[in-house]
């Protein structure tokens, strides 16, 4: 059995394409962060919001049926969305950045459930979780109108515990590049999330 080095492992990813999965829990500042950061390197990273795939498959469904719908065909929706992801990764000459989440509140049952599949574990060669005090997220996420499932402070503390949590154990897991970006400004974030990926996924 032949033996691969981490370093050829790395080598091997970024040939193929380099995908980086920035999580976090609702109205931390992903899509903010993303939109920015391409703003300043269109030619070599691409951002996608993964929810926006989740929705196109499922419609004229809405993402709250969704969380009604059973386990196994709630996986089957996301795990087509890694298939479509992974034709996007084919055409993307740079980066890949999808704006997602390790965790979601059910619509249904209120309750906090970790969502990467086996296919998302596959995809991603590095995780990023974005992180701020529930203090701050509510703050933010009162003046953003896309922010429609409300959460009580508790609740957004419950989320940001559960979504520290998994993101630790899958990167552990998966064997990726992780980083936790804690700062709140968003000069420090791009400085931070522009040195991870220079770290981990530098492209010739």
């Amino acid at each position: 059995m032949h033996h691969i080095t981490r370093g050829t492992l790395m080598k091997l990813r970024l040939e193929h394409g380099f995908s980086v999965c920035i999580g976090g829990v609702p109205g931390v500042g992903k899509t903010s962060l993303l939109e920015a950061h391409v703003r300043g390197h269109e030619l070599r990273d691409r951002h996608l919001i993964g929810s926006s795939i989740v929705k196109a498959i499922i419609a004229p469904s809405s993402v709250r049926e969704l969380d009604s719908w059973p386990a196994a065909r709630r996986v089957a929706v996301r795990e087509a969305a890694i298939t479509k992801l992974r034709d996007v990764r084919r055409t993307t000459p740079g980066r890949l950045l999808v704006d997602g989440h390790f965790t979601l509140r059910n619509r249904t049952t209120r309750t906090v459930e970790p969502i990467f599949t086996p296919g998302d574990r596959a995809f991603y060669d590095a995780l990023l979780l974005l992180d701020a005090r529930a203090e701050l997220v509510e703050s933010w996420r009162s003046g953003d109108t896309r922010i429609r499932e409300q959460e009580s402070l508790a609740e957004i503390e419950e989320h940001l515990a559960a979504e520290r949590e998994e993101a630790a154990r899958l990167a552990a897991s998966m064997g990726v590049p992780f980083l936790v970006l804690v700062v709140p400004t968003l000069s420090d974030r791009l400085r931070a999330l522009s040195d991870f990926l220079d770290t981990h996924a530098q492209l010739s």
